[in-house]
């Protein structure tokens, strides 16, 4: 019997897939990150990555062949060309999701390997992302056709920044269709609304809804301009990239502070921070906070939550295209960082006008 709440039996999210023109690029970018490459896999023109840290899997795809990776690239110049859920059955997944007006974009496939089985297959999901249903039961590999790989480019002690796990990922799209997608969210996938931001800067606004799984293992954001023209981040994260796309990756750590540091050192740059003011405010805003402000000060980390916890947040500058990440610790606090919506919108603002964007 489906389950109302998660009908298509998504699990978390499996793998990020990059499609890019520069592999050996984006290898050293997320070497910075403290991820190696564990597997590569090779058909054709298509040649693969496989990068890891304990708990997220990004592929680096680089394809000269007519297929999804391919397109994106052509028609975005890279970035985020599909989001794979893992799922209890991707047969199951896949005809549920064309039941409930998906379209189809992958025909199952399946895979054998050792007594093990992998199954996938895959549906169009916001502007030209892939969204991939992958099933394993036993399967020995990662997936079909990778192979082992010694990565000796991997950093190791204090340079690896400890990023763990894949806290949420926001999509932009162009203006009016927020609706549209997180209807399609909780259509094919049952995830509900959990937030909706209004946030205005000095010059610009953005309005924001973010969805959720029933398991709390998937949250997406989704952001649109506030009007159909302008110069605001959403409108130019589009102009750039060409289209909707992913904006940015949040990714958890168990020290922020030291991640932070390991980050900068690893070459990352950060969105300006707020002024002290936001520091001295803090205490009255967030109770409990157990890490010296004035650290969090000095590394421009922000600070969110309530009399139950709280969770520290920061901003990489751009890092692939106008795309960038996030990095989060969370402390008993399983929000979204709410009230720092305002502070990261105004540090982007800040940012456009330094690169001339806004006037």
């Amino acid at each position: 019997m489906t389950d109302p709440k998660n009908p298509l039996g998504i699990i978390r999210i499996d793998h990020l897939e990059f499609t890019t023109n520069n592999a050996e690029s984006l290898q050293s970018l997320f070497h910075g990150l403290g991820m190696k490459i564990t597997a590569t896999r090779k058909s054709g023109s298509m040649s693969q990555w496989l990068m890891q840290t304990s708990k997220t899997n990004f592929i680096i795809s680089h394809s000269k062949e007519r297929d999804y990776n391919r397109q994106y690239l052509d028609n975005h110049q890279g970035g985020v060309s599909a989001i794979a859920f893992l799922v209890d059955d991707a047969e199951k997944a896949l005809a549920e999701a064309l039941k409930r007006g998906a379209q189809q974009r992958l025909s199952l496939e399946i895979s054998q390997q050792k007594g093990g089985v992998y199954r996938r297959a895959g549906i169009q999901g916001f502007g030209d992302v892939l969204n991939i249903f992958i099933e394993k039961t036993d399967f020995p590999d990662f997936a079909p056709g990778f192979s082992a790989f010694q990565d000796t480019e991997a950093l190791t002690g204090d340079a690896d920044p400890g990023l763990i796990h894949l806290d949420h990922l926001t999509n932009n799209v162009p203006f009016g269709e927020m609706a549209k997608w997180v209807d399609f969210y909780n259509q094919i996938y049952g995830f509900e609304a959990v937030r909706y931001f209004e946030i205005k800067g000095e010059k610009t606004a953005l309005r924001s809804k973010v969805v959720r799984s029933s398991n709390k293992q998937v949250t997406i954001p989704i952001n649109e301009p506030w009007g159909p023209d302008g110069n605001d981040q959403i409108t130019e994260f589009i102009t750039r990239h060409k289209g909707a796309g992913v904006q940015h990756i949040a990714l958890s750590c168990k020290d922020i502070i030291k991640t932070v540091k390991s980050l900068r050192k690893n070459g990352f740059e950060f969105l300006t921070p707020p002024p002290h003011s936001y520091y001295e405010m803090v205490p009255g805003r967030v109770p409990n906070v157990k890490e010296n402000l004035a650290e969090l000060e000095a590394n421009s980390i922000l600070v969110d939550g309530d009399e139950h916890g709280y969770l520290l947040q920061i901003f990489t500058k751009d890092q692939i295209g106008p795309s960038f990440f996030e990095v989060i610790e969370r402390k008993g606090h399983d929000g979204f960082g709410d009230g720092n919506f305002q502070a990261l919108f105004d540090a982007i603002e800040r940012d456009q006008l330094d690169r001339g964007v806004l006037k």
